[in-house]
């Protein structure tokens, strides 16, 4: 009988068998690696959650964090790919170089504010014409170790909220509450005054006089713009009387109005956004 001990978070294990002379089966180690992987992944999941959330109130705070993770993601596949790939193969340096290529490609997109449908489909061609020049049984197991790693970056896109495939997108969408959104997010700033407002403490905190002299609105004029604000989180005001500032959320909803102004009204390149999508060819999904 085997018995499993696995300290999470740590990258050893320690095995106690009653009968030290007897081996695992092939069955045996290959369900104890996997029970392993589950649980590190498990670890890993739950501490993105646990930072992402903990860095949504500072913007800088989360390029920090996307890097941080970067980072350990590049160490993971490292030492994973040494650890996984056959080791007597003479052609093993020459395909962990290129392997290690194609996840750095992946993790340097971290960088993007959004990776697109297109980017990963690129990328998933890229891991294709890699499995198209492999010895069959020769370099299984090596393209397996890879197409795990790949796989697991590209949960680490979703986790972030980097990536999602068109068929998130489309379920996203349906579960989208109407009155919800219109009430919180569109009536607040379809105003050319809120915006006006909204970008301006996107720059710096104002005070009620400072944001009148702005915007040329006077009391009680001034006063129902910033209630507005104030009443769906996108603006606060500090002890009452103090000057305003914008909130995280505020923060957010702005970089995502910039964000689909460049894309769809200043000239951004991408597909032509008066096509449906199912004329540009973009209802598939990358893995």
């Amino acid at each position: 009988m085997v018995h499993y001990f696995i300290l999470r978070g740590h990258h050893y294990v320690a095995i106690m068998m009653q009968n030290t002379s007897i081996e695992m089966s092939d069955m045996e180690k290959e369900l104890f690696q996997l029970r392993q992987r589950v649980d590190e992944l498990g670890i890993e999941l739950r501490h993105i959650s646990t930072l992402l959330e903990g860095s949504r109130h500072s913007l800088s705070d989360r390029s920090e964090l996307f890097e941080l993770l970067r980072d350990e993601a590049r160490e993971k596949a490292e030492s994973r790919l040494t650890a996984g790939m056959t080791k007597r193969c003479e052609m093993r340096p020459e395909c962990r170089q290129r392997f290690m290529e194609l996840l750095d490609e992946n993790l340097d997109m971290m960088g993007q504010r959004r990776i697109s449908e297109e980017d990963m489909r690129r990328q998933s061609d890229k891991l294709e014409a890699l499995r198209s020049t492999a010895i069959p049984g020769r370099c299984d197991t090596c393209l397996k170790e890879v197409g795990a790693l790949f796989k697991d970056q590209t949960e680490l896109m979703r986790q972030l909220r980097l990536y999602t495939n068109r068929e998130e997108v489309r379920e996203s969408i349906e579960a989208l509450p109407e009155e919800t959104v219109v009430r919180g997010l569109l009536e607040p700033m379809a105003n050319v005054q809120r915006l006006v407002i909204m970008k301006a403490l996107s720059r710096s905190q104002c005070s009620f006089s400072e944001l009148s002299n702005l915007t040329n609105l006077r009391g009680g004029n001034l006063l129902f713009h910033l209630q507005r604000l104030t009443s769906s989180g996108m603006v606060f005001q500090r002890g009452g009387r103090g000057d305003y500032a914008l909130t995280p959320k505020g923060h957010l909803a702005l970089e995502l109005i910039n964000d689909l102004y460049l894309r769809t009204m200043a000239g951004e390149e991408g597909p032509d956004i008066h096509t449906p999508l199912v004329d540009q060819g973009l209802e598939g999904k990358a893995e």
